[in-house]
């Protein structure tokens, strides 16, 4: 089982590089903003940087494991990004190369959400579960599950794209090309379209008038709507209503003991947890189930690098016994 694991975090906004152990404990991290036009000449160079400096900074000349974690379509077998929504020229970017290369230690590559599905079931909710689906809610929608205590990887190694179940027929078009994805209308970047997208509404509140739409997000519909805003109570009660639809799909085809939620918009707590968990049941209709749905564990893209090579390595270790 690695000690030290120097965790990569490739996403939409920021790079992150964190060291931890194998009890999940953070000993440190570093963040920097995510810049579109980076190129993989550039990331490599961040990522090698900021690998060496975390290293540096607690002593240490080698990492004994390296888990990077990425917000794109990845093949985890040969350690390569293959297509990246949010960084232009990474098409087949072999970046566990670059990394093992630099740090002499064993890389294992993983799409976030997958990741983050893992992190439940090594450090979180799912710890003694041997079925349940992970839900990331950010500024797009990712998922995964457990099966049978298995990791669910399907035919192509696709599985667990949740968000890009339709629940809104000829709803708004989602960045897959499809209409009315759960993506589309209840993550991040869905939500605050739909708030902008409202201009009557906006010029005619009193908290959004006096903002830049740029500065729309979900974070902001729901402090305004604890500030009494009705547009924003709007808002988060049909971002919920079609949460709830989704999640019920999810629960109808998996049947899992729970559906741990996660990402930036599970910070919202008690004001989307409880009206989520009255909509799921109301949404069930005749098919009720005691399914739970519970929040992700704090810190969750931090720790779902570290989890992830403990969870590849201890898979290869029965695999060698077997």
């Amino acid at each position: 089982m690695p000690k030290y694991i120097l965790g990569f975090d490739v996403g939409g906004t920021k790079i992150s590089v964190v060291l931890g152990d194998e009890t999940g404990k953070i000993l440190g991290s570093q963040r920097k903003p995510t810049v579109r036009h980076l190129g993989r000449k550039r990331l490599a160079e961040d990522l090698l940087s900021m690998g060496h400096s975390m290293l540096d900074k607690f002593g240490l000349k080698k990492p004994d494991a390296i888990g990077v974690i990425f917000a794109g379509l990845v093949d985890s077998d040969r350690g390569m990004v293959l297509t990246s929504p949010n960084i232009l020229g990474l098409k087949n970017f072999p970046i566990s190369k670059v990394l093992e290369d630099e740090f002499g230690a064993k890389v294992y590559l993983e799409n976030d959400a997958t990741a983050a599905t893992i992190a439940e079931r090594i450090f979180g909710s799912g710890k003694n579960m041997d079925n349940f689906v992970y839900l990331t809610l950010s500024t797009g929608i990712g998922g995964g599950a457990f099966i049978d205590g298995k990791l669910y990887r399907g035919a192509h190694g696709m599985a667990g794209e949740m968000g890009h179940m339709v629940v809104m027929s000829n709803g708004p078009v989602c960045g897959c090309g499809r209409r009315g994805c759960l993506e589309a209308v209840a993550s991040g970047r869905g939500i605050a379209r739909r708030v902008a997208e409202n201009v009557t509404a906006v010029k005619e509140s009193e908290l959004y008038s006096k903002i830049r739409p740029s500065d729309i997000d979900a974070k902001k519909v729901f402090e305004f709507k604890k500030k009494g805003d009705m547009f924003s109570q709007l808002i988060i009660e049909e971002t919920i209503y079609y949460l709830a639809v989704g999640i019920v799909n999810i629960i109808d085809i998996f049947d899992p003991e729970a559906v741990i939620i996660g990402g930036g918009i599970a910070s919202a707590g008690d004001d989307l947890f409880k009206p989520l968990r009255v909509a799921v049941q109301e949404e069930f209709k005749s098919m009720q189930r005691p399914v739970k749905i519970l929040k992700g564990i704090k810190n969750g893209h931090d720790l779902s690098t570290i989890a992830l090579p403990i969870y590849r390595e201890s898979h290869e270790l029965k695999a060698a016994l077997n």
